[in-house]
């Protein structure tokens, strides 16, 4: 048995994770800094703890935790969700005893900033290359570059972004003025592939691929966050993960974003070096050995079943449903698929899911901002010194 510390327990992955861990016959602790996340009232965490938010308070933030791990002799340190880019930044604040699942935040860094990544991914040996890619970093560079092409082809959006907040598809000339990058936020511009999108999740340890799903996501909340997921099983994709986690010999979770453009080719578009929803993909693998272990078997997903977030679709697929006549579809694809967060023997956490939906909501009237915003805003890093 080890101890477990999970971090970012507002997250329907982490509840996830929470239950594998369970499974594996290992004991489970939470942290995060707000009061009433997801998976604070699921019956196989020992305790949850509230800790300082960590884009107001980074080294407090990441003091709590060294707290709790000293105090609980915790084994294994797994954040989440963006609270990783924190984290990583002061690993030598914990002690050597425990072993935290990250790479330094030098090395995520590289994979959370979109222009990077692409940069990166031209310097290795990868099987998929991504799109064309340009920084703009002033309304200048912007006025320029829009001058040459037609936009409508191509795609704006942040260096650091996530759900794919304030991201651009084929605007028009009007709507680009509108967005003033910067040094301090600079935009990437990438060619516009018109296709199928898809995206992943994977475990890797030491280099070494351990568990790996791939899916698309037919609902979501709003432009980015997928809420409703179809299982992928592309030969090409687990391939080029396979390939990156070896060439950067790294350890940690990822989630990779793709289009398969209408002659088959794929293109990878951005990561994220974190938890993603292909998690939920995985339920009747144990995962929980594949973050203790660098050694054992590629662990893929093993049903066609969907999966999705029920009481979410209640809030942003139903009513656009309900507008365009299309009630009886949506109910049929819910029939058909599995909720990820509730179970019979853990009810809680999905019963009682609104409370967490009530903090977010305040906080977004209270901040002024979207309820998707206001969801993630106090764990968000978008590149500032820390």
């Amino acid at each position: 048995m080890k101890r477990i510390l999970l971090t970012g327990a507002r997250a329907p992955a982490t509840l996830d994770l929470v239950r594998h861990f369970h499974r594996a016959g290992h004991e489970v602790y939470l942290a995060d800094s707000i009061q009433l996340p997801l998976a604070r009232l699921t019956r196989f965490a020992k305790k949850t703890f509230v800790v300082s938010k960590p884009a107001i308070k980074p080294v407090k933030f990441v003091e709590d935790l060294a707290v709790i791990v000293s105090r609980y002799k915790i084994d294994l340190l797994l954040p989440t969700c963006e609270e990783i880019f924190y984290l990583s930044a002061h690993l030598h604040l914990f002690p050597s005893s425990v072993s935290v699942f990250s790479e330094p935040l030098a090395r995520l860094q590289v994979l959370h900033n979109k222009w990077t990544f692409t940069q990166l991914i031209q310097k290795l040996d990868c099987p998929i290359r991504a799109p064309e890619t340009h920084l703009i970093s002033n309304p200048g560079e912007l006025a320029v570059f829009i001058g040459d092409i037609e936009p409508d082809q191509w795609v704006f959006k942040p260096v650091f972004s996530r759900f794919a907040a304030r991201t651009l598809i084929g605007p028009t000339i009007e709507k680009l003025r509108t967005i003033t990058p910067s040094n301090g936020d600079p935009w990437v511009v990438q060619r516009r592939i018109k296709g199928n999108e898809f995206s992943t999740y994977s475990i890797a340890n030491r280099g070494r691929l351990r568990a790996h799903s791939c899916y698309r996501s037919k609902y979501r909340a709003g432009l980015g966050s997928g809420i409703y997921f179809l299982a992928v099983d592309d030969v090409r994709i687990r391939d080029f993960v396979e390939v990156f986690v070896t060439q950067l010999d790294f350890t940690g979770q990822l989630g990779f974003d793709f289009m398969q453009d209408c002659n088959g080719k794929l293109h990878v578009l951005e990561c994220n070096p974190r938890a993603t929803s292909g998690v939920h993909m995985l339920d009747r693998q144990p995962i929980a050995d594949a973050f203790l272990s660098s050694d054992g078997p590629l662990l893929e997903q093993l049903t066609s079943r969907p999966a999705m977030l029920a009481a979410v679709m209640f809030l942003f697929p139903l009513p656009v449903a309900i507008r365009q006549g299309g009630v009886g579809t949506l109910f049929r694809d819910m029939l058909a698929a599995r909720d990820v967060m509730f179970s019979w023997n853990d009810p809680l956490p999905s019963l009682l899911s609104p409370l967490t939906l009530i903090e977010v909501l305040l906080t977004a009237i209270r901040t002024r901002r979207l309820l998707t915003q206001a969801a993630t805003f106090d764990i968000e890093w978008n590149g500032e010194p820390m």
